[in-house]
């Protein structure tokens, strides 16, 4: 009987059969998803190069260095993370010589290094040391299916297919689609649609997927619309999983449960939602995984430098090969996402000061806060160029900007209430950071602790047009996540029972309806404090009931800590409400995720501008009569990129939105700088003026500009028939007409 336990005991090394089938199911979802929105060879080619020019180096490159080995999921997530630091480093030096179309060429390198080799072969190719459970890989698979299948949703599910309808799209994608054209020729970034001024912005993104079309010849409104999101949000949710399971362990609590939480919680998680008709911050992944491919690269890269970073503070920074990974990330992540470093350097400095009242080594905390912020200083001066973006620094004006003031206006304290709702609402979302319990004395705990202050602090500090502080919660978010869940799992560990998943799966899923009951009944209650106290009625009705049912059936532990861990899955996974509605609902969607809106091009516009990309040179000139997405009432929505995008050329005046000026502007006299005028009224209308009423003259100021091609807009206003007499007509359809400069 003995030698049977042990056969049928938890397997020590290699990944289990079940599991496997685990991850194949995700995988095939994943494919699955891409197809819909992808030729097959499109697709064929994506994978190819993403897994074995990506993934594949990465992974070999994250097991030699960092001597890692723990699961498949970890393993592959971070690999892919290092794979495209990797690939992002190496188009950056050879695209400054001219050889971008060659950089992908280190990988097979790296690949022949792992095979050849056999020391480099014995550490790559070895078994896994931990791997997951079958109840645990399923739990994983499915959290993160669910979350996949919601940000589809919400993403490629209603934006595609692109540049086909001017009344369902998105401005920012063609704005990323436009630098990642830039990127392709332009070391640094320029921005195209405004004539190739310099671009000081956070660009890695649009550099790796300058590599990746390149090496795949796809094309970049395919990789940004429709592939390019998929990979790195899921390798994302593996780096949660696999962060969480360095708090969470599941060989002290049984918790197979805490990592798969994790994945949900930062993917459709961040805030309860107790009104019918205002969102509270939506500061989930899900909500930027499709449409801002920057924070999705950013989220990654970011995930990484923690797992790397606790590693090394939970060993005193041994072994020391583990700094070469860091070092890595964190130049990655200096132009991947701006929020990252200032988020780790600030965690670097609690991690300092824990180890100095332990009177611990602080070499390694203090030696990771020194690169953090040298290489964000760097970066500050060559990427960004000193330049915020338009961030300011003013407390608490994000209380202003969110949903939740708006429901208050008329009363004297509507910024103090709407601050108190909007942190409730997070801190419920949240709670189980609140039970870590003597995790904090881990200092790798710690650290994560800082990381997640910094991301909020900034987020109340700060300001930017859009809400675009929100990032700050955003890069930090996913580590809430993990804390959150470790800390739930600490609780209900205190129960001693291993089947306490059950209390906090049936608590999570009676939270969901009993939330989804709370705002239905309250949907037309006015003010704030009747739907709030629908909502906490909701959860304590919900904890009672799950406590009640599990002493009765006599399970171990007090009713307190039951009632307790209850209350706490409810809510953290009932903040999850609105974004499993919003999978079917249009009216939820709209409360928390991006909806399309008008401003986009014709099949026909877009036409155009492909021709012009297909014959015509890089750096050729273009110049339009488009610059605006929406014209109303004297004001112009700027935002137009999509003819920079799509030609992958200069434009002299498309849009003026998203530019180092405007955004300078907008700082100086507090404007939106997406509708603030064009700096140059004079130049504006020259340009305009040579496809409304062309002369000579206008037609000669155009050519000694360096405009080769005009690009004229039939829906962007009436164009002159003479036109075609000063120029040559190259290429007509029913909304645009392309002309050469004779």
């Amino acid at each position: 009987m003995r030698a049977r336990a042990r056969r049928r005991g938890p397997r020590t090394a290699g990944p289990s059969l079940s599991g496997l089938v685990a991850g194949l199911a995700v995988v095939v979802l994943a494919l699955v998803l891409l197809a819909l929105h992808a030729t097959f060879f499109e697709l064929v080619r994506f994978v190819l190069f993403t897994g074995v020019a990506v993934m594949l180096p990465g992974f070999a490159l994250w097991r030699l260095i960092g001597g890692y080995g723990r699961n498949l999921v970890e393993d592959l997530s971070a690999g892919f993370a290092v794979g495209t630091a990797g690939q992002v480093l190496v188009y950056l030096a050879s695209a400054s010589i001219g050889l971008q179309a060659w950089s992908w060429v280190w990988a097979p390198v790296v690949l022949v290094v792992a095979f050849v080799d056999s020391d480099a072969r014995a550490r790559v190719w070895r078994r896994v040391e931990q791997p997951l459970r079958p109840l645990q890989a399923w739990l994983l698979a499915t959290s993160t299916a669910v979350v996949l299948l919601i940000v589809y949703r919400r993403g490629p599910g209603q934006f595609l297919p692109a540049y086909t309808d001017p009344l369902r799209a998105y401005p920012d994608l063609a704005f990323q689609q436009a630098l990642a054209a830039s990127a392709k020729y332009d070391v640094p970034i320029s921005t195209l649609w405004l004539g190739g001024e310099p671009m000081k912005y956070h660009t890695f993104f649009h550099q790796a997927t300058a590599a990746t079309q390149w090496a795949t010849r796809i094309d970049l409104t395919d990789l940004i619309h429709s592939l390019s999101w998929l990979p790195l949000f899921l390798a994302g949710c593996g780096l949660v999983f696999a962060l969480t399971t360095r708090l969470a362990p599941t060989s002290e609590s049984g918790a197979t449960w805490a990592g798969p939480l994790a994945v949900f919680v930062a993917g459709l998680g961040g805030a309860m939602q107790p009104f019918a008709g205002a969102g509270l911050g939506g500061v989930s992944t899900a909500v930027a995984a499709y449409l801002s491919p920057t924070q999705n690269l950013g989220v990654l890269i970011a995930l990484a430098v923690c797992i790397v970073t606790v590693d090394l503070l939970r060993s005193d920074g041994k072994p020391r090969s583990r700094w070469v990974l860091l070092v890595l990330l964190a130049l990655v992540a200096a132009g991947a996402k701006s929020t990252i470093l200032p988020l780790v350097g600030v965690g670097f400095a609690f991690a300092f000061l824990q180890l100095g009242l332990a009177r611990r080594s602080t070499r390694p905390a203090f030696f990771g806060g020194l690169l953090s912020l040298a290489v964000f200083v760097a970066a500050l001066i060559t990427i960004f160029g000193g330049s915020t973006w338009g961030t300011e620094i003013k407390p608490f004006e994000t209380f202003v900007q969110l949903a939740p003031y708006s429901l208050l206006m008329p009363n004297p304290h509507a910024q103090l209430l709407s601050g108190a709702t909007t942190l409730l609402s997070w801190a419920l979302a949240a709670s189980g950071l609140f039970f870590l319990g003597r995790r904090w004395r881990d200092t790798g705990a710690v650290f994560l602790a800082g990381f997640v202050v910094a991301g909020l602090l900034g987020t109340l500090l700060t300001t930017q047009s859009g809400v675009s502080q929100l990032y700050f919660l955003r890069t930090a978010f996913p580590v809430v996540a993990v804390l959150a869940s470790a800390g739930l799992a600490n609780l209900v560990g205190r129960l001693r029972d291993r089947r306490a998943v059950v209390l906090v799966g049936a608590a999570g899923l009676l939270g969901l309806v009993a939330l989804a009951i709370a705002r239905w009944q309250s949907a037309d209650l006015p003010g704030i404090k009747a739907p709030w106290l629908w909502t906490l009625a909701a959860v304590l009705a919900v904890a009672v009931l799950v406590a009640v049912v599990w002493k009765l059936a006599r399970r171990p532990g007090n009713f307190f800590v039951a009632l307790l861990g209850a209350a706490v899955a409810a809510c953290m996974i009932g903040a999850a409400l609105v974004p499993l509605q919003a999978f079917v609902s249009d009216k939820a969607s709209n409360l928390v995720f991006a909806h399309p809106f008008r401003g986009g091009a014709t099949a026909a516009e877009a036409g155009a501008a492909r021709w012009l990309q297909r014959n015509s040179a890089p750096g050729d000139l273009v110049a339009t009569n488009a610059h605006c997405i929406i014209q109303r009432d004297g004001l112009c929505d700027s935002r137009h990129f999509w003819l920079a995008a799509l030609s992958e050329r200069p434009v002299l005046i498309e849009g003026w939105s998203y530019s180092n000026q405007a955004n300078r502007i907008a700082l100086t006299t507090g404007g939106n700088p997406s509708l603030i005028p064009y700096w140059d009224s004079s130049e504006l209308a020259a340009n305009d003026i040579a496809f409304k009423s062309p002369t000579p003259a206008s037609i000669d100021r155009l050519r000694q500009a360096g405009v080769r091609w005009l690009y004229a807009d039939n829906r962007a206003g009436g164009v002159s028939p003479a036109l075609r007499n000063y120029v040559r007509l190259r290429h007509a359809t029913l909304d645009a007409t392309i002309y050469e400069l004779r």
